[in-house]
């Protein structure tokens, strides 16, 4: 080997093992479970639980770059400007784990890019959106929902900031989630469950304009995992007596407590490995998608 190839060898693997070495594990945890029931008619469950959970575990795991947003922190614009953000701060090779975990609900789909079977949007819901119109003394229209529409460039945009190198990982832990989206606390002949999101469907008053996105970047392998399919509801999980967490996110605990490794995670999914241990309702299932 010339002393020119030589020398190219070694710059090009300073360079990797330099990307490799710096690249940085960073998490973006969103968790609400104390709604304003007065305000917005959402009732109280236990996203912010979640959120208590799987931080330290990820600290444990090397993540030093997590950001943390919890009931009245995450509003739309908070948890939009804190995505937004994460892509800013976002290397190539950097792995990314994101959660939701909040109430769900579907919405109508103004700009019809669902399908012709099926008329609603997923969305995910702050702590500042409304449950219907009838809040915000009969103005809320649906501006604070997170639609399925306006998360996917978001996700996109970190997606293509972290290079083919990068990792990117996405939970949602609500009712109705596959392809986005926790209801409220209802009566069980063998108990009380929380169930995060309804079924009644939101249907603003005025058209929501939301263009529809695009097909994602080339860029991270993106895994979005949910708690349940489009359909089902999503009960939380009874650790104990006192202490509710999301199904997906106690988990995903379990999972975290051994390591970090995503294509673990996906075949643990794929697997479904959870299907024994109890955590999730026999009703709900979860789903998993990975986009190159």
């Amino acid at each position: 080997m010339s002393r020119m190839n030589k020398t190219f060898f070694i710059v090009i693997l300073i360079i990797g093992i330099s990307l490799h070495t710096f690249a940085t594990d960073r998490a973006l945890l969103v968790g609400i479970g104390k709604y304003d029931r007065e305000k917005t008619g959402w009732s109280r469950i236990h996203g912010d639980n979640d959120v208590e959970l799987l931080r330290p575990l990820l600290e444990k795991q090397g993540f030093s770059d997590i950001v943390c947003l919890t009931n009245e922190q995450a509003t739309k614009k908070a948890i939009t400007s804190a995505l937004s953000a994460l892509a800013d701060r976002a290397q190539p090779g950097d792995k990314v784990f994101f959660l939701f975990s909040g109430h769900g609900q579907p919405i109508r789909d103004d700009n019809h890019d669902e399908g012709k079977k099926k008329e609603y949007d997923e969305s995910i819901i702050p702590y500042n959106a409304c449950r219907d119109s009838r809040k915000m003394n009969g103005k809320y229209r649906g501006q604070f929902h997170l639609i399925d529409d306006e998360l996917c460039p978001l996700l996109d945009a970190v997606k293509r900031k972290l290079g083919i190198k990068g990792e990117f990982f996405v939970a949602v832990d609500a009712c109705f989630s596959k392809g986005i989206q926790k209801d409220e606390m209802t009566d069980d002949p063998d108990g009380q469950f929380y169930v995060r999101g309804t079924n009644i469907a939101f249907t603003p008053p005025g058209r929501i304009t939301v263009n529809s996105p695009k097909d994602f970047s080339k860029g991270a392998p993106l895994t979005v995992v949910t708690a349940c399919q489009s359909n089902e509801r999503n009960y939380e999980y009874r650790y104990s007596p006192w202490k509710w967490y999301g199904s997906l996110s106690y988990y995903l605990s379990i999972l975290l407590e051994k390591d970090a490794d995503f294509n673990r995670w996906r075949r643990c999914f794929d697997e479904k490995d959870y299907s024994d241990k109890g955590i999730f309702k026999e009703s709900q299932h979860p789903s998993i998608e990975v986009f190159p």
